[in-house]
């Protein structure tokens, strides 16, 4: 008899094991799918002084614009992705400077990253040529953009990505590409660390610079975000990433006085936080 119980405790025991399984199969495939359904939004990190960007797609894909200037960017991302979520489709970055790469090396190694995009030039910094050789071992496809191409994540959401080298700028080591998210009726406009000359450039090149919400370019430096180019851009909010008491001033008073000026409310990493914003 207790042979028997015990057989009968050990068949139980798997089918119980069995049906758990499947039960988190189901649940895993259901919290997938209601995620590819949930509202796309672009968290805008508080990574300190520097800038990195999250874009959560409609179609489940996901998007990372920088990775700031150390690994407070994997916290960002633990707490604004699903925990089963462990790809990211696309790495952009705007440029070079530390401030916006150094906690990418880590993204790559801890994520699955699809796809790295940034600009054609030849990398100048010991940094950006270690995060290519890091992303080279891991499988992630290389992208260097010398031009302008887009990304699409729906019938209703895309990305556009500019490099301002073709428009013949001057060189400047704040030269940066231009994104513009267009998703779920709202926009986006992601500035960079572009300054003063770029953005004359890029009023007169027509690309489409109009954007409900703007990140605003080097972190609300007083070189950057002319009072001509946030007219053109038109937002109803402008989102700076910066640092507390950083050493740079930034956001600077005359850009912030611009702002107002114009009757544009800005939010801040330092003080707000992890900036999210829906796309409907």
């Amino acid at each position: 008899m207790k042979n028997k119980n015990k057989k009968l405790f050990n068949i139980g025991k798997k089918v119980l094991l069995v049906l758990l399984s499947i039960s988190g199969a189901i649940l895993m495939v259901f919290l997938i799918f209601s995620d590819k359904l949930a509202n796309p939004q672009v968290v805008f990190l508080d990574v300190g002084q520097g800038d990195s960007a999250l874009i959560q797609a409609p179609d489940g894909k996901t998007v990372l614009i920088d990775g700031g200037p150390d690994n407070k960017v994997l916290r960002g991302l633990g707490k604004n992705m699903p925990f089963y979520r462990r790809r990211i489709d696309f790495l952009i970055i705007s440029h070079y400077h530390d401030d916006h790469i150094a906690g990418l090396i880590e993204v790559v190694k801890r994520y699955q990253v699809g796809a790295l995009i940034y600009s054609g030039k030849e990398p100048d910094t010991p940094l950006m040529s270690e995060l290519l050789k890091v992303a080279s071992q891991h499988k992630v496809a290389l992208r260097p953009l010398d031009n302008q191409i887009n990304l699409s994540f729906g019938l209703d959401c895309r990305l556009d990505l500019l490099d301002p080298d073709i428009l013949n700028i001057k060189e400047d080591p704040n030269n940066s590409l231009v994104s513009r998210l267009e998703c779920g009726g709202r926009s986006f406009l992601f500035g960079g660390d572009n300054g003063s000359a770029v953005e004359k450039i890029l009023l007169a090149s027509g690309w489409l610079l109009k954007a409900d919400i703007f990140k605003a370019s080097h972190h609300g430096s007083n070189t950057s975000n002319s009072e001509a180019f946030l007219e053109e851009i038109s937002p109803r909010l402008i989102i700076v990433s910066v640092g507390k008491d950083n050493r740079f001033g930034h956001p600077g008073p005359l850009f912030l006085e611009r702002a107002a000026t114009l009757g544009i409310p800005v939010k801040r990493t330092d003080n707000n936080g992890d900036v999210k914003i829906f796309a409907k």
